[in-house]
């Protein structure tokens, strides 16, 4: 459980005592999720998360400059998407740390889908045909639903939420697909009750919750990166530019390799659309207040920090004057 933040909004009475308990509250719980023992990431208004600090010279800092306001979620110390939050500056240090609950997830899903925010628990998934051509709601009470499955017969964890944990494991860890296929497999079988709503695999487990957006896309590229077999060209079997062929072949018969009955490209981009990805950030409301961080906490003050900082942005907003005076303007 992370401290209590409300001793960052003191930050103009940074000599009051409860600004000070909140700092060496603060500087535990970073060295010890981080596991660091000489540095870390110094959070003040002047180094913005840019610089490494001893226990004293970030506690010196936090003092003098102050904590940025805005950095409400501590992703650089070690905070875990979902943590709870301590309600109080006076909290027990050896209490369970919980990482994720099911409280977080419903906010997830609030934060997506903040047109469909009637509680999950009401949903009535037998009149789904009335929504039927509404695209965004299917997706929102197909998670729902998903959120509303416990895992197994009075478990305590929910369908959705633990296939968020283990896909953010396979990431954090770097496993291959494979690798994790294995687990899910091992889970099911051998470790969870009969009857789990576990999937059993990397692939069925990434098609429950591809509804939370983020995913990719996959656009067939030429061999020697010549050309994209995208809109007009997405018929094409040949690049236009080199004449290599798009799939792969067999070396004995010469003809286009198959994989399920579908001819394998020799090379495919993964595109990842930007603005889905910002859109989630400004909606989530973990983050919607650090995507304007730029505008309104940074400290113009001629020492680069942040890319607002640099020539290019400052170039830019003075061609683009009404665009640079919009907030969210990244």
């Amino acid at each position: 459980m992370s401290p209590s933040k409300q001793w960052m909004q003191l930050v103009d009475n940074r000599l009051d005592e409860p600004y000070l308990i909140g700092v060496q509250k603060f500087l535990d719980y970073a060295f010890r999720r981080t596991g660091e023992l000489y540095e870390i990431r110094c959070p003040c208004v002047k180094c913005c998360n840019t610089t490494l600090g001893t226990r004293e010279t970030v506690e010196i800092h936090l003092k003098v400059y102050g904590i940025i306001r805005n950095y409400t979620f501590w992703y650089y110390h070690g905070e875990v998407l979902g943590e709870p939050q301590s309600e109080c500056e006076v909290e027990d240090d050896n209490e369970v740390e919980d990482y994720e609950d099911e409280d977080e997830i419903h906010e997830m899903l609030r934060d997506l889908y903040p047109n469909h925010d009637g509680g999950t628990a009401d949903v009535n998934y037998n009149n789904l045909l009335v929504e039927e051509q509404n695209v965004e709601a299917k997706k929102f009470y197909n998670l729902s639903k998903d959120f509303e499955k416990p895992l197994y017969q009075n478990s305590k964890i929910s369908k959705l939420s633990t296939l968020i944990k283990l896909l953010h494991i396979k990431s954090m860890g770097r496993w291959s697909n494979e690798l994790f296929t294995m687990l899910l497999k091992m889970l099911k079988d051998e470790l969870l009750p009969d009857g789990a709503n576990v999937s059993n695999s990397y692939y069925k487990a990434k098609k429950v919750i591809r509804d939370l957006g983020l995913s990719y896309k996959k656009i067939d590229a030429c061999i020697n990166d010549c050309m994209l077999y995208w809109k007009e060209n997405n018929l094409l079997n040949s690049c236009r530019v080199c004449g290599a062929s798009r799939w792969k072949t067999d070396k004995h018969s010469g003809e286009a390799k198959n994989k399920n009955g579908k001819k394998i490209a020799s090379k495919t981009l993964l595109y990842f659309p930007l603005k889905p990805r910002l859109q989630r950030l400004f909606m989530s409301t973990k983050t919607s207040s650090l995507m304007t961080w730029h505008h309104n906490e940074r400290v113009d003050d001629g020492t680069m920090r942040h890319p607002a900082d640099s020539m290019a942005w400052k170039s830019f907003d003075e061609f683009h004057s009404s665009f640079a005076a919009e907030p969210h303007n990244v």
